[in-house]
């Protein structure tokens, strides 16, 4: 078998930028935002229904999470199953789900079929009961899946570095525990409803098979009923606080025969011009299985299977996060490793060649993203609620395409500086404590209460 060389290879074709859609944008009475787009390659219609949450429901998070669950538990018209079987009639789907800093609705239906499924969504939006049976099921199944998750260490990992990178912060609340989700009530979620679903704070994406223009009018008649109970506009949520990277913090778990290293700090926002440069800077460190740190973490030390970076964006704020699960006895040697390939790329720069490579995959991943309707819904909504134009959807990619490896390079010196960034590690303290304080100081923390 010949082996396969650079210069035997294909040379890459030219790169291509997404097709964007035209996006209509209005607002209804009572402050909705509405977008519609077309995009009618099959006959159906995404929904998607989006409200900003404030900072106190973020902070307590047991509500809303029930609340998601629960919504469609029945109205003063149907019951649950008698509500899902309306919306299967019309070859549709119907959901709510709590994000970190958002409660979304979405839907899905045969585009003959869009009034009829609004009128549903009006229906749920005006009439859902919350009948205490079904709330009281929802929420012993989510204190028993959220049990089953804290037991999981990367679960505890994300939570201790939110609680690190987040101090006094709303993002710093993390999973809501079974005690919370247990004194959750019906008549609890009949105020948070009428808190959270506030037209005023809400986003409303219409796409699919549609004509635009016609397609909102229909939604400001169906939805009229339910614009009359708009209250106040959609709640602003406090900036990040700075990080203190501080010491290589340790939360304890006995036994544990792998440890968790977690490095987070500040990352541009999508609206920052230093965004693009920095998902490239990114992307080469640890974001492509060809990254910096999986060559040297996977390939020439063996240490883990995946190691990752990636950029967390909210409403608040961003932040840039690096993860490897590794072996207990590698633990010192993995962070040592990877703070190195972060300074290398903090100090020395990038390739010409590692440039191009994270380029074409930004904008190839972006342009797959967005390449399907529910795709595109998504992405749109998630924009929408963090209060991006639809413009983005050609700026981002256009300006991956031009940033230059100079604009990569600052990006790197800013927020790739291993000395910016704090550092968790989730595992047996006795096994990895003398290790760690060779390369830094240590403090082992009181761990999370999963009460």
């Amino acid at each position: 078998m010949t082996r396969e060389t650079a210069a035997s290879r294909p040379a890459p074709g030219r790169l291509r930028l997404p097709k964007v859609p035209a996006v209509l944008e209005d607002e209804l009475p009572g402050g909705l935002r509405v977008l519609a787009v077309r995009r009618s390659a099959v006959p159906l219609v995404q929904v998607r229904l989006a409200f900003a949450v404030a900072g106190s429901h973020i902070s307590k998070s047991a509500g809303p999470s029930v609340l998601a669950e629960s919504m469609l538990a029945g109205t003063d018209r149907r019951d649950r199953g008698e509500l899902a079987k309306a919306v299967q009639r019309l070859g549709g789907h119907l959901g709510a789900s709590r994000r970190e800093d958002s409660f979304v609705m979405s839907a899905s239906v045969l585009a003959e079929n869009l009034r009829e499924l609004l009128e549903l969504l009006v229906e749920v939006l005006r009439g859902a009961s919350y009948p205490q049976e079904e709330v009281r099921a929802d929420r012993e199944r989510l204190a028993n899946e959220t049990l089953i998750a804290l037991s999981q260490p990367d679960v505890v990992a994300g939570e201790a570095l939110r609680r690190r990178l987040y101090p006094r912060h709303p993002y710093a609340a993390g999973l809501p525990r079974p005690a919370s989700l247990h004194r959750v009530s019906g008549a609890t979620l009949r105020s948070l409803h009428r808190e959270i679903l506030d037209p005023a704070a809400g986003q409303l994406l219409l796409l699919g098979d549609l004509e635009p223009r016609r397609a909102v009018s229909m939604a400001g008649d169906v939805l009229a009923p339910w614009l009359d109970r708009a209250k106040k506009p959609a709640p602003s949520l406090l900036p990040l606080p700075a990080i203190a990277p501080g010491p290589i913090e340790i939360v304890p778990r006995d036994g544990s025969v792998q440890s968790n290293v977690r490095l987070g700090g500040p990352a541009p926002t999508r609206s920052d011009p230093q965004w693009p440069a920095t998902a490239l800077a990114s992307l080469i460190f640890g974001g492509l299985f060809a990254s910096r740190l999986v060559e040297n973490l996977r390939e020439r030390h063996g240490y883990t299977y995946s190691p990752r970076s990636a950029v967390r964006h909210g409403r608040a704020g961003s932040s840039l996060l690096v993860e490897a699960d590794v072996a207990t006895e590698a633990t010192a040697s993995a962070l040592l490793e990877t703070r190195y390939e972060l300074g290398r790329i903090a100090l020395g720069g990038v390739t010409e060649g590692e440039l191009e490579a994270a380029r074409r995959y930004a904008i190839g991943s972006f342009t797959f993203m967005t390449a399907t309707q529910s795709g595109l819904a998504e992405t749109l909504s998630a924009l929408s609620i963090a209060g991006l134009p639809p413009g983005y959807l050609k700026s981002y990619p256009a300006s991956l395409a031009k940033t230059t490896r100079a604009e990569v390079e600052t990006a790197a010196r800013r927020y790739l500086a291993p000395t910016a960034l704090a550092t968790v590690v989730v595992g047996d303290p006795t096994a990895i404590g003398a290790q760690l304080s060779t390369i830094g100081e240590v403090a082992i923390s009181a761990g999370l209460s999963t009460r």
